[in-house]
């Protein structure tokens, strides 16, 4: 069955489908009200009972943590937010925590590899008739300190192996400089390797999945506890395939772990071409009952990398997208879903919706239904109800971005609410000193009057800290700048620079109102102060 790829596209809201926000989500594009709030109120209730499924240790079961992250953002950005200070370190520390487990052991046995080899004789030179010890320095020296700091041209080499060394590197081949230490050698070639990690014990498609939840809670994957998750992952590409990491399956969520940084983090060329060849590019509609899976994961993992796949002259980029579409689409079933069960269905119509094409088979909304209704019958959209299947906190992490419009490509387009990881401020103690001042939230539609109580000479910022630690449903987030912290939502709503947006403060003095001179760090309230944060527009 062959159906045109121009025949399936549907006109949909791009902010809909690439969704940086919380807004109503028309899957299926407008017309469909009924539909769009069944997908509302379904979102609700399954990241209610994704919530409930977090331990006391902040992990999911059954080893689900970093596909229950990044599932909850792309359901709802402001998931994390929500959570209070606790919370959101909870979570933030067991995914590192997760992660750290998998990398230490790792990099043990890197070590120990290291370890084992004879030690060199002092005039033995490595390879290409380099020394070890010039060899460690000319690496140590063009690894820099991550993507923030390095210089444009290790930006533009990262990830590429030995294949973009430094000029330095290069200059030195063949000169077989004896080393001066063969045990400094090998000191010095264990910590560039410790540093450098040369594997995954779990595969990096696992990898990638860790670096998306990374990249959820705000952390840095350049430079996480000293190792460049994304320089690993470049080599895990280059190494594909080997054990736990040999399906495209896999394949696409490592790509996926490095193109939704945008353009800061190269991928190798030679990774793009092999995504885009993929297990069978002569017949990619496979035969394989999980092909669809695979191809929808394929489909967002090229659409996210679409850019720096331009950049590199890969002209047949489209026309292999529009062949996965076409596999994609005409493998619906009667029944409205594809593969027979929800995952399946819900992966399709996250790449469908990527490239903002439709079903065929089914309508959009119908299919839509079908998702829903199973859901429903399974339990999930329920309150208290009771499973006809054994819940699957994985299962539901790869379901629920749909239900925002979002794909797992999303993250290269969609913002991300960056919460407050600083720690509650003390608590009170008697014999305090305290100061009590009046804060109202105004983002254009509604006015919220807040009471705050703070230590006497206390900040603003940390008479925020403790409103958020309260029970009053308060939530905000801030972004450091060289001028101190500034604010960028508050209670869910964002500033904006597409809508001409940001969050001022206005100080109240006899009922008159004027912008303060300082930032939140920089004001101190005082007895009965009035603050106003206001949304405002500067277009």
């Amino acid at each position: 069955m062959s159906i045109p790829y121009l025949a399936c596209i549907l006109f949909l809201c791009v902010a809909c489908l690439l969704s940086s926000s919380d807004a109503a989500c028309m899957l299926c594009g407008p017309g469909f009200p009924e539909l769009d709030e069944r997908l509302s109120e379904a979102k609700s209730a399954v990241i209610d009972w994704l919530m409930r499924e977090q331990r006391g240790d902040g992990s999911w079961p059954p080893a689900s943590t970093a596909e229950s992250v990044l599932g909850l953002q792309l359901a709802d950005r402001g998931w994390l937010n929500g959570q209070d200070l606790n919370g959101r370190h909870l979570t933030k520390a067991r995914l590192e925590y997760e992660l750290l487990r998998y990398l230490v052991p790792q990099a043990s046995a890197d070590r120990a590899q290291v370890q084992e080899r004879p030690v060199p004789d002092s005039n033995e030179s490595g390879p290409r008739g380099r020394s070890r010890s010039e060899s460690g320095s000319t690496e140590r020296s063009s690894r820099g300190h991550g993507r923030h700091s390095s210089s444009s041209a290790e930006r533009r080499s990262r990830g590429h192996g030995r294949h973009s060394s430094s000029s330095a590197e290069r200059s030195s081949r063949g000169r077989g400089r004896p080393s001066t230490s063969a045990s400094a050698d090998r000191i010095e070639e264990v910590r560039t390797r410790q540093c450098g990690l040369q594997g995954f014990s779990r595969g990096a498609g696992t990898l990638g999945q860790y670096m998306l939840a990374l990249q959820s809670v705000c952390c840095d994957t350049d430079d996480f506890y000293g190792v460049d998750l994304d320089r690993l992952m470049t080599r895990l590409l280059r190494d594909f395939p080997q054990e736990n990491f040999n399906n495209f399956f896999q394949y696409s969520l490592a790509i996926l772990s490095l193109c939704s940084q945008g353009s800061e983090t190269n991928i190798p060329k030679r990774a793009l071409r092999r995504l885009a060849v993929g297990s069978n590019r002569d017949d990619p509609c496979g035969s394989d009952p999980h092909s669809v899976d695979t191809l929808s994961m394929q489909v967002m993992a090229m659409v996210c990398a679409r850019p720096q796949a331009m950049g590199r002259g890969l002209g047949e980029w489209e026309d292999i997208i529009d062949a996965r579409v076409q596999c994609i689409v005409a493998s619906q079933r009667a029944d409205c879903s594809f593969g027979g069960n929800t995952i399946t269905t819900a992966l399709a119509l996250q790449a469908l919706s990527a490239v903002g094409a439709a079903p065929v088979v089914c309508p959009c909304d119908v299919t839509a239904d079908f998702l829903l209704d199973v859901l429903d019958q399974e339990g999930y959209t329920r309150e208290n109800a009771t499973f006809t299947v054994h819940p699957s906190v994985g299962s539901i992490a790869q379901i629920i971005p749909i239900f925002n419009c979002n794909n797992f490509g999303s993250f290269a387009n969609a913002s991300i609410d960056c919460p407050n990881y600083d720690l509650a401020p003390a608590p009170f103690q008697p014999g305090d000193l305290t100061t009590s001042f009046k804060l109202l939230v105004d983002d254009g539609s509604t006015v919220i009057d807040y009471g705050v109580m703070i230590i006497q000479g206390e900040s603003l910022y940390t008479g925020l800290l403790r409103l958020e630690d309260s029970d009053v449903g308060f939530t905000f987030g801030t972004l450091p700048s060289s001028f101190g912290r500034f604010l960028v939502s508050l209670n869910g709503v964002p500033s904006s620079s597409t809508d001409f947006t940001y969050w001022s403060i206005v100080e109240v003095e006899g009922g008159v109102e004027g912008l303060a001179n300082s930032g939140i760090e920089g004001l101190f309230p005082v007895e009965d102060d009035c603050y106003i944060i206001r949304l405002t527009s500067y277009a």
